[in-house]
């Protein structure tokens, strides 16, 4: 009768003779789907391991746990199968110089089954050491009954295969690790623009009065100049809109006859540059000051009275993430229609910057400005909305935050 992964695995632990017997007439696929099985149980178990540590450690965090589980299950998955192959080669050389053996298929068999107290064991601190002794007992013993040789055989087969593999894999690490770059490369810079007004009954004669991004009194976004037609493009057919001045500010004026329950004139944008696969100083300068974006980005708040105990960065870590600093403010709108009982009012600016550090996923920091109005009722005008500024958000570096490294140039 045939056994199911669980049976089998309970026979390699207890009763690993026979069950290496039984295993003579396995197919190659058999073997390395129970492999799998296992390996995929490994990194379940690792997983709740690294949770666990990083819950008493950091309280928790969650997105630092997310990256620690992706970086654990995918270093584990990888070099648990590198050394897999690694240590089956080297295994069956030994094999065919010692015993001669029954084929590589038999070698791969051993080691896919001898793997079963490494796997389920070997991410135990301490004890994972034991279960790959255990692993390596196992190899010599599934090396014996496959192939059909002596212990003292085997044996000779299996005592060198972990010292090898293990310097393949050092090597083969050396070698990767030797032509990734350590410094930031693929460097980009992005901003994104996003507006909506939401009504939840219909409303007529629509005429709104918003602020808009502005870049030394001019209204941008980042780089680029906000036009009539960068609005006209985005929004709805039966929106009209119009950028003009109001006290030295510029606003967008928009008009529309009606809006129904659930309609919503709304904007979003996206502006990404490149700036080269590779880091140079001269590339410093191009990105987002997203660590003080006053009066150098793009802000619907410029000559808002912020308030804050402190609205500036106070100390940036070069190592670790900042969690930022954040400012209030009020910002005037005007809104007029008809027949309104509720409408809701929001509009945000981010800046931020992007790349890559040797085997890290993207990394960033960023600043934003964003500012909402929830108005019930008949509309009366000017009102304020809520208006919030947060800077200095993220990752920063030393090339970022201090002095400008020396060009080559």
């Amino acid at each position: 009768m045939r056994q199911t992964i669980v049976e089998r695995a309970q026979g390699f632990l207890i009763n690993p003779v026979e069950t290496f017997r039984d295993a003579r007439a396995d197919y190659l696929g058999a073997a390395l789907v129970y492999f799998g099985t296992l390996l995929a149980v490994n990194l379940v178990l690792l997983c709740l391991l690294v949770i666990g540590g990083l819950v008493l450690v950091s309280g928790g965090e969650p997105g630092l746990i997310v990256f620690a589980v992706l970086v654990s299950v995918i270093a584990d998955a990888i070099g648990t199968i590198v050394l897999f192959v690694l240590a089956a080669l080297t295994l069956h050389l030994f094999v065919v110089l010692l015993i001669g053996g029954k084929g590589i298929k038999e070698t791969i068999k051993t080691l896919a089954y001898a793997a079963t107290p490494g796997l389920l064991l070997g991410w135990v601190p301490l004890i994972g050491i034991l279960a790959w002794l255990w692993t390596l007992g196992l190899a010599a013993v599934g090396v014996r009954e496959l192939h059909e040789t002596s212990t003292g055989r085997a044996a000779g087969a299996v005592i060198p295969v972990p010292g090898i593999a293990l310097v393949l894999f050092f090597i083969a690490l050396v070698v990767v690790f030797s032509n990734i770059p350590e410094g930031p490369s693929y460097l980009s810079t992005r901003y994104t623009y996003d507006l909506s007004i939401q009504t939840r009954t219909p409303i007529e004669n629509v005429t709104f009065l918003l602020p808009v991004p502005t870049y030394h009194n001019r209204p941008a976004i980042g780089p680029e100049p906000i036009t009539d037609d960068f609005y006209s493009s985005r929004l709805p057919e039966n929106v009209t809109s119009t950028l003009v001045l109001v006290d030295g500010r510029h606003y967008l004026r928009l008009t529309t006859p009606h809006m129904d329950a659930g309609d919503e004139i709304s904007l979003d944008y996206q502006n990404y540059t490149s700036l080269g696969q590779n880091f140079s100083p001269e590339v410093v300068p191009q990105l987002v000051n997203t660590l003080y974006p006053f009066n150098n980005e793009s802000l619907f708040s410029s000559g808002q009275n912020l308030t804050h105990a402190d609205c500036s960065p106070g100390e940036v870590k070069t190592h670790g993430t900042n969690p930022g600093y954040s400012c209030t403010y009020a910002i005037p709108i005007s809104a007029y229609y008809d027949n309104g009982t509720q409408v809701e009012i929001s509009s945000g600016i981010e800046g931020a910057n992007d790349w890559r550090e040797f085997f890290d996923a993207w990394i960033s920091n960023h600043y934003s400005d964003r500012y909402h109005l929830t108005i019930t009722g008949e509309p009366q005008g000017w009102t304020s909305a809520n208006g919030r500024v947060v800077a200095g958000s993220g990752v920063y570096r030393e090339w970022q935050v201090g002095p400008l490294p020396a060009s080559d140039a």
